[in-house]
């Protein structure tokens, strides 16, 4: 038969696993906020990354066609037209 001061000790290891095991859940949940966090600014970061591509493709679109026109002029005034 267990004596009250092995019952006792039992009960103590218990709160503390149960203690433990309260740490590692709430770093679970740190880690998952940490990550859900992370996955929201890189969702963002994607987001601006491609507005800025598009818009640098119209720039470049827009000079393309700017040295067209140039092109343009430049040899027709060669041609004397």
């Amino acid at each position: 038969m267990a004596t009250l001061e092995d019952l006792e000790a039992r009960i103590a290891a218990l709160e503390a696993a149960h203690a433990d095991y309260r740490a590692v859940l709430a770093a679970v949940n740190a880690l998952g906020a940490n990550q859900r966090d992370h996955a929201l600014r890189l969702t963002t970061l994607e987001a601006e990354l491609a507005d800025f591509r598009t818009e640098t493709r119209a720039g470049f679109r827009s000079v393309d066609e700017q040295l067209a026109d140039i092109k343009d002029l430049i040899v027709a005034r060669r041609n004397g037209v």
